[in-house]
């Protein structure tokens, strides 16, 4: 109960922080689309209400110039007409007068006096009709005034109005120029340096450092010749014979069939003096099968989750060993009432161990039976070679080995095939006698993907040989 507690913490912490940082990502998206959003839609209207104001600006300055022309004008001609008005007035005057009209029926003719009433009456319309022509001229005048009044309040608000819009430009366009012509150098250098660095550095690793580093001794975890560990059934599905004494102990997701008369229990965990690697084995919960008293069953084991996943049963003899990945382990059998022992092994200060990345391995032992999955299936390759000869295989596809094989690591056989990220840096390499096991396809093959947090992750796992 403890440990399914543990788990529902450990699920639910984990989705709550996936969960709080997809939100906190989702917030900071969202705030900063809507701010772009916000400002380029401000930006637009600003410039638009900027450039209508300028526009009406120009019509207002146009009027009032027009304006002011026109009443320049205005003065002069209501000047030219208070002129032609006085010069009528004269003659108004002059014909008019009392000398005049004595003269006129003394002194004139008919004649005369009938072209000089003439011109009178002449002059007294054409002073009628410039003083109409001066009223109006100055009703214009007036009229003029009052709009030139009028266009020029117009400019001054105008004016004030565009300068507040100038204010309050947002600048965002050009903060992004600004900042594109500050950057544009470092990010040029950045991606110079995110196309060579790779390059030059797969250059070094594969021609300099991996051919020195190569030069150490492998790993022997047991120096002494073992008992030859044997390959059983395999394929898609395993059936595991269980003889009275015998206990099987499978994860519950490579459960497909079983005899009922088996009894049953659940292991919560495989083994008590490692819970932190059973728990990242996925080595929890399993199902735990024996055979009754005085009887036998049968187990059949099969992915039920991973199509791509096959299984086989790998058979340890009687003081034989294996080295295995827990994480490649789906079930383990007790032969003969006999327990199942996990040594834990640590090679800290061996070169190959920094070479390969793995630091502690971990060695069953004991009469037993391993049931372990690989992608497409698993291989058992039987080694018997002297030290100056191996064999080698891939480093992500190798699943275990007998602890008396030496156990080292050599360059990639093509730098293409490591460049292009067919094949690690490093293959494993086998010298002696025994047997390793590897699965038919590495995984990064298969799934056509090596997620960043996947790699880390796989990573530690390796460290701690898991």
């Amino acid at each position: 109960m403890p440990l399914v507690l543990l788990k529902l913490a450990k699920w639910i912490l984990s989705k709550g922080i996936v969960l709080a940082v997809i939100a906190a990502l989702a917030v900071a998206v969202l705030a900063f689309w809507i701010f772009v959003q916000k400002s380029r839609s401000s930006e637009g209207s600003r410039v638009s209400e900027l450039a209508d104001l300028q526009e009406r600006a120009t019509v207002v300055y146009a009027e009032l110039e027009t304006a002011h022309t026109r009443l320049i004008e205005l003065g002069e001609e209501i000047e030219q007409t208070r002129k032609r008005i006085e010069a009528a007035n004269q003659v108004i005057k002059y014909f008019d007068g009392i000398l005049n009209r004595i003269e006129r029926f003394i002194t004139m003719s008919s004649e005369e006096r009938a072209q000089s009433e003439r011109r009178l009456q002449e002059a007294k319309a054409e002073r009628a009709s410039l003083a109409e022509a001066r009223k109006a001229l100055v009703n214009e005048q007036s009229d003029l005034r009052v709009k030139r009044i009028s266009f020029s309040e117009e400019a001054k608000s105008l004016e004030g109005r565009i300068g507040e819009l100038e204010g309050q430009a947002s600048g965002f366009l050009e903060h992004m120029e600004e900042a594109w012509k500050r950057l544009k150098p470092y990010l040029l250098a950045a991606l110079a340096i995110a196309i060579l660095a790779p390059i030059a550095w797969k250059l070094f690793a594969f021609y300099v450092w991996a051919p020195m580093l190569s030069l150490s001794g492998p790993i022997r975890l047991v120096e002494e010749a073992l008992p030859v560990s044997s390959l059983g059934e395999a394929g898609v599905s395993a059936r595991v014979n269980l003889d009275e004494g015998d206990r099987l102990w499978v994860k519950e997701s490579y459960l497909q069939a079983s005899d009922e008369s088996l009894k049953r229990k659940t292991r919560f965990v495989l083994d008590w003096s490692i819970p932190a690697t059973c728990l990242a084995a996925g080595l929890i919960e399993m199902i735990e099968l024996a055979a009754p008293k005085g009887g036998t069953g049968q187990v059949t084991v099969s992915p039920q989750r991973k199509a791509e996943l096959e299984v086989a049963i790998v058979n340890v003899p009687a003081g034989g060993q294996l080295v295995a990945r827990p994480s490649s382990i789906a079930g383990i059998v007790s032969r003969n009432g006999e327990p199942v022992q996990i040594q834990r092994r640590w090679r800290l200060f061996h070169p190959q161990a920094w070479l390969t990345f793995q630091f502690r391995y971990f060695v069953f032992q004991g009469e037993c039976s391993l049931v372990v999955s690989g992608i497409r299936g698993v291989r058992l390759e039987v080694m018997d070679t002297d030290e100056n000869k191996g064999r080698r295989s891939n480093q992500i596809a190798t699943i275990g080995f007998t602890p008396d094989l030496g156990y080292g690591v050599v360059r990639a056989e093509t730098f293409w095939g490591y460049f292009r990220g067919f094949n690690p840096l490093f293959d494993d390499v086998f010298r002696g006698k025994g047997v390793f096991l590897c699965q038919e396809i590495s995984e990064e093959d298969a799934t056509k993907a090596s997620r960043f947090w996947s790699t880390v992750w796989s990573g530690m796992l390796k460290v701690l040989g898991v």
